[in-house]
């Protein structure tokens, strides 16, 4: 995220720790050697890349959630409460205690103990999920129009699609649906339009190899990685077409090749898991997808334009949104604020709204189901040999 958008737009918690006097900088928590500049673009040779057969590579220009055009009424309940509105907290009391007595101690004054770092540490407030049928985009990721939603073990109602397309697997929505953060132009929304996690950064590589013809072929292979090399971008802020990016050194951050197909130039591919690498902020982790698959269009000027669905591993999703730091503080109960819910709720919904990957032993699904919109330019991927 932005400077801005993160730590500005009236995030009030922020505002309070950053008038901590004590608060000293974040230290450097990158492992990975800054990267150097990415390549300049290359010609004539990256217009084969982008539209002529064998290999095509691509970087992604534009990642952001599936926000479906809710409205106030599909949240007949009302939007899940921040931390500092459920248990009542005088900001303005709470902003001149960081500054009389420090942050932690501000915190210990006016809060109950941190369910951000710690998940058990506070009871369920009565987290609200978004329970109202509205078109919502994504992928059938497990192949059944489903209709539970009791609650109990994976049970959950699936989607409609825009475009009639039924079976949508998208809890992640079931569970963010009611938050402020996460409506029509709130904070997500916001984040993604002005383009933070590409700019920000470890971008996402796309590798389509196999294709014999753009518009139909039954065999090709897909692969997804992380960048070592940061995005070069225009004057007006856009991705360049047809850079050079390395990937990634750590093998993990490379997929196994799924199996793909394209159909009148709609690619589809076959589930991978995928790790990706993350750093944006105070963040600095990776994604855990699993059973991942792209639907997606070989638009004409090289270009592939589509989604995203996956299960996301649900520890993984709980840590990467509300296990970091701010130098010596935890900065999960801010990054809660400024979304809009608090982590203890999260917590205790997760259990209801999980869907996939049933624990053997216990039954408990341990992923939830999500979709991501993606836009990928054409770009050269470098895959160093070892």
């Amino acid at each position: 995220m932005s400077t801005r958008s993160w730590w500005q737009n009236g995030l009030v918690l922020t505002a309070f720790l950053f008038a901590c006097e004590s608060t000293t900088a974040p230290p450097a928590t990158q492992n990975d050697p800054p990267p150097p500049a990415a390549a300049a673009p290359t010609e004539p040779a990256a217009v084969v890349a982008a539209t002529g057969t064998g290999t095509r590579g691509f970087v992604v220009s534009q990642w952001y959630d599936e926000l479906p055009d809710a409205k106030p009424a599909d949240c007949p309940d009302g939007m899940n409460p921040s931390e500092s509105e459920y248990y009542e907290v005088d900001t303005k009391e709470f902003a001149a205690a960081i500054k009389e007595i420090g942050y932690s101690e501000a915190q210990q004054k006016f809060f109950p103990p941190d369910a951000c770092s710690e998940p058990t540490a506070q009871p369920d407030p009565g987290f609200k999920t978004f329970k109202a049928s509205i078109p919502v985009a994504g992928l059938d990721l497990d192949g059944v129009d489903s209709s539970g939603d009791d609650g109990s073990g994976c049970a959950h109602k699936d989607f409609t699609s825009p475009d009639g397309e039924t079976g949508i697997d998208n809890q992640h929505w079931r569970l963010l649906g009611c938050t402020k953060g996460y409506q029509p132009d709130g904070q997500l929304d916001r984040m993604y339009r002005e383009g933070n996690f590409i700019k920000e950064g470890f971008p996402i590589l796309f590798e389509l190899t196999g294709v014999d013809d753009p518009q139909n072929d039954e065999n090709v292979e897909f692969r997804i990685f992380s960048s070592a090399d940061p995005v070069t971008l225009s004057a007006s802020g856009d991705v360049l077409r047809d850079l050079s990016l390395r990937v990634h050194n750590e093998a993990k951050y490379t997929s196994a090749s799924a199996k793909g197909r394209i159909e009148n130039g709609v690619l589809t591919t076959d589930p991978i898991d995928i790790r990706l690498r993350l750093k944006q902020q105070v963040i600095d982790d990776e994604f855990f997808f699993r059973d991942a698959r792209v639907r997606a269009k070989l638009l004409p000027d090289g270009r592939l334009e589509g989604v995203m669905g996956y299960y996301w591993d649900t520890e993984n999703f709980y840590k990467v949104n509300n296990d970091h730091y701010i130098g010596d503080y935890h900065s999960g109960r801010i990054a809660a604020e400024t979304r809009g819910y608090m982590c203890a709720g999260i917590y205790h919904a997760i259990p209801r709204i999980a869907d996939g990957h049933p624990d053997p032993e216990t039954g408990k699904c341990t992923s939830i189901s999500a979709a991501m919109h993606f836009e990928g330019m054409p770009a050269f991927v470098i895959e160093e040999e070892s």
